[in-house]
């Protein structure tokens, strides 16, 4: 079937399998595979096939058209919007079904990505009229700010008066949201934001978030705002104080100051942990949330101290003891600063073994962050404790310590330390040493400036075995699958102009996968001077074909994750990403994520789970990366995607959204939706054991 053969083009990335007869094809099916594929490859070559499409009678091809066009339009910005904009007049002016629906929305956030001169003010008039599609457009004008990084004096003025109402029309709150996207606000319209804002607050609904995140781009007369709703147990959900946290964290001084009245309240005098109101469940995560944004902590000190010596029932659940454990370190590296043998400090860490003082799953990365503690100078005992976490076996203590290299230049031999992390075969500790490398080539390049003293002697000596380990890495068949770290290595080798590495770049430069060549062929031309294109001319164009295109998950599929927190389900629909849900189901069929743990909780943010190593880094490594099967559909509240470390590199581990999140519209692979108590996990829980349900 046609079908089969594009959807095989899609998952491979190979542009010139989508063919003209397919675009015109009487057979929907065959026109929605064609869609779907260009929209997938983001070819720039692409657009005018894109074009013609966007005037298709059905609802499918019109969403994956536009997605497309939102990623290919930066040269032509200004008519591509234009033609979208006709799009969206064409569907508004008639009765929507879903697919139409959804097709509106498409074209509304397309609109908003190519951040055409245009855009702001067509989204605007859009959402003025609060038909069809009204909503996608303000989320349209919220990607135009993201991708501007600023938004227009008129754009704010018109959100502010949708979202403030009048006679004839509803307050609408959610106009605020695209106000919250943009990093900074027209100064004119900061104390109109504000009171719009505060206003807001008094509707009840999900919409609050949208007015409390807006807060957080406006002023320090904010603050009182946004204290009392961080600290409001009763008045404000978790979600909503978590968000407010984040706010304060944006403003300033007052801001800090803020949190720390925030600390304080939600820190009662209690030694029990058991007695602390804000322990259990989602409760939790406003305090770490807390904990997590303050950085000036005088006046602060008495709520970290009480924190820090949390003391746990010995017959507490695991789920406890980490809770308690990452309070407690938290608040000890706070109080510490750079005094690592602060023995609250210490030993703050209760999943660690007894007698290890150090660490533990948050005691370890505690004591590091003590250790290279701003301009720390990295000596004498100092020196010796850093060096025993760069070389340790905890995964994540050793990849910050490598990664605090880079802002330690006294450290006068880190070449040893480096090799040891890229020979390591740890994802993680070898991607810390690379971007270490890459940040500070000066340090370790290994080309001879003429310069025949003995100490340069030995700078090159290290600096060629640096090339070496480099070389090794990128051969590592521990990487072959992991491109995040086959990424970073090779941009490394080409930082430092490691000859060694020339043979491994020039076979990378012939790989499938795209941004491993493109990213290679950026190495070897950096390390043979001038463009190394022509040398890097694909062997093997496209990706290889996934096993699961033979085996593609037909229904809908629900995982049910057992873990120490409780039972969570995900509830996975193939119709978007069809490749990405058979990989999550074939993966839970064989065991792969029993006893795994979340090594990723954002509060308010996301859940993250799937790397075997607990690290991050990672993936099953019998089974190659996926192509992206992004779609039209929006990450809202329990979302599941596919988590990605960039273009095409996702494998085993997916997300869970704690919120809404428009910034992963159409960036991240939808996989369905999640149920259970998602917000009330920390890291490190565990996956005891996973099944399917029929």
């Amino acid at each position: 079937m046609r079908q089969g053969a594009l959807r095989r083009a899609e998952v491979t990335r190979k542009v010139g399998a989508v063919l003209p007869a397919d675009l015109a094809a009487r057979d929907v099916e065959v026109r929605r595979a064609a869609a779907r594929a260009l929209a997938r490859l983001r070819a720039p070559g692409d657009r005018e096939r894109l074009l013609s499409l966007l005037s298709d009678e059905d609802g499918v091809v019109v969403s994956f058209t536009a997605l497309g066009l939102g990623d290919v339009c930066a040269a032509q910005r200004e008519a591509t919007v234009s033609a979208l904009m006709s799009r969206a007049t064409s569907l508004r002016g008639r009765e929507l079904r879903e697919p139409e629906a959804l097709a509106l929305g498409a074209v509304a956030r397309a609109v908003g990505r190519c951040a055409a001169e245009l855009s702001e003010r067509a989204l605007l008039d859009w959402a003025g009229g609060r038909g069809a599609g009204s909503e996608d457009a303000l989320l349209g004008i919220g990607d135009v700010a993201a991708t501007r990084g600023r938004m227009r004096e008129e754009t704010a003025i018109g959100l502010l008066e949708l979202a403030a109402g009048n006679a004839s029309a509803k307050p609408w709150p959610l106009a605020l949201g695209p106000l919250a996207r943009a990093t900074h606000l027209p100064p004119s319209v900061v104390p109109r934001t504000r009171d719009v804002a505060v206003a807001r607050l008094a509707d009840a609904g999900e919409a609050r978030i949208h007015a409390i995140r807006a807060l957080g781009r406006t002023d320090e007369a904010a603050v009182p705002t946004l204290v009392e709703l961080a600290r409001n147990v009763d008045a404000a959900t978790p979600l909503e104080r978590v968000e407010a946290v984040r706010a304060l964290a944006r403003l300033g001084a007052a801001g800090q100051r803020g949190l720390r009245i925030v600390l304080a309240t939600l820190v009662p005098d209690t030694g029990n942990a058991t007695k602390l109101p804000t322990i259990e469940g989602a409760e939790f995560a406003p305090l770490l949330a807390t904990l997590d944004a303050l950085t000036e902590i005088e006046g602060a000190r008495l709520p970290l101290d009480r924190l820090a010596k949390l003391e746990v029932p010995a017959d507490a659940p695991p789920s406890l003891v980490r809770r308690v454990s990452q309070l407690r370190c938290s608040a000890a590296r706070l109080v510490a600063e750079r005094d690592f043998n602060y023995v609250l400090l210490t030993s703050c860490d209760r999943t660690a073994a007894k007698n290890a003082p150090g660490t533990g799953l948050f005691g370890a990365r505690a004591m590091v962050a003590a250790i290279t503690f701003g301009d720390s100078e990295l000596t004498g005992k100092r020196l010796r404790a850093f060096q025993s976490y760069a070389t340790g076996e905890d995964l994540l203590a050793r990849a910050a310590a490598i990664r605090a290299i880079a802002n330690h230049p006294e450290l006068a031999d880190p070449e040893a330390l480096l090799v040891a992390a890229l020979e390591s075969h740890q994802g993680s500790v070898a991607a810390a040493a690379a971007e270490v490398l890459v940040k500070h080539p000066d340090r370790v390049r290994s080309r001879d400036d003429g310069e025949r003293t003995k100490a340069r002697k030995e700078r090159r000596s290290g600096a060629r075995a640096v090339g070496k380990a480099l070389a090794a890495a990128l051969t590592d068949p521990g990487f072959k699958h992991d491109v995040e770290v086959l990424l970073d290595v090779v941009d490394a080798a080409g930082a430092v102009l490691a000859d060694e590495a020339r043979e491994p770049l020039t076979t990378l430069c012939r790989a499938g996968h795209p941004l491993v060549r493109e990213r290679a062929a950026k190495a070897l031309a950096q390390l043979l001077g001038g463009d190394a294109r022509a040398t890097c001319t694909a062997a093997e164009a496209g990706l290889p074909e996934p096993a699961e295109v033979e085996r593609l998950a037909a229904s809908p599929v629900t995982i049910v994750l057992e873990t120490e927190g409780g039972e969570l389900r995900l509830n996975l629909d193939p119709t978007q990403a069809p490749i990405a849900v058979t990989r999550l189901r074939d993966l839970a069929r064989e065991g792969f994520y029993d006893g795994l743990l979340l090594h990723r909780v954002v509060p308010g943010f996301v859940v993250q789970v799937g790397s075997p190593s607990g690290d991050g880094f990672g993936g099953p490594k019998d089974r190659p990366p996926l192509a992206c099967e992004t779609s039209p559909q929006r990450f809202r509240k329990g979302s599941v995607g596919m988590a990605l470390a960039g273009r095409d590199t996702g494998s085993s581990q997916f997300f869970v959204a704690l919120s809404d999140q428009p910034q992963l519209d159409g960036q991240y692979a939808w996989l369905g939706d999640a149920t259970g108590p998602w917000d009330a996990l920390v890291e490190g829980d565990r996956i005891v054991r996973v099944r399917i349900e029929p």
